[in-house]
């Protein structure tokens, strides 16, 4: 009975070790918008304004700005919690967070949008893992922020 026991433990921890799959995505995923119609300065606080709304968690931070320059660059959470828990053992904590560093460059009539994961991160569709953020889910989840940041670009300067 006991070999059995040993031998479906050691089954499960084969499973749950084999279905986990490291991800690096070598390049960022880069948009560029031409057919704009503001001015530099209007388009970085349109840009400004965009990352404020998305960045809703507090580890989403606005790292860089320079608006002369045109330039936003922050930390994005895109999936993910850190949980911690205390134990007899002491305290245990599990991160599954994914991070993704957005960079905007703004110009006259321009704006480029380049997203790329922070470091690699582990996924796993089967579930026997803590980690469940695929490759697909980071590509759906980057069309989804361009998207929102074209219609930000796009839209009219409130006047008051």
């Amino acid at each position: 009975m006991r070999k059995n026991l040993f031998f479906i433990s050691v089954l499960f921890l084969f499973i749950g070790c084999g279905t986990t799959k490291m991800i690096q995505i070598d390049k960022p995923v880069v948009k560029t918008y031409t057919d704009l119609t503001d001015n530099q300065d209007n388009l970085f606080i349109k840009a400004n304004d965009w990352m404020i709304s998305m960045f809703k968690d507090a580890s989403s931070v606005i790292q860089f700005t320079d608006k002369q320059e045109g330039v936003l660059i922050g930390k994005y959470l895109m999936s993910g919690i850190l949980n911690t828990s205390t134990s007899r053992y002491g305290n245990v904590s599990a991160d599954s967070r994914v991070y993704a560093k957005i960079d905007i460059r703004v110009k006259d009539n321009r704006a480029r949008i380049s997203i790329e994961p922070m470091d690699s991160w582990k996924y796993d569709s089967s579930g026997f893992t803590i980690y469940d953020y695929s490759e697909e889910n980071f590509h759906q989840d980057m069309a989804k922020i361009m998207l929102s940041f074209e219609n930000a670009l796009k839209t009219d300067k409130i006047d008051f």
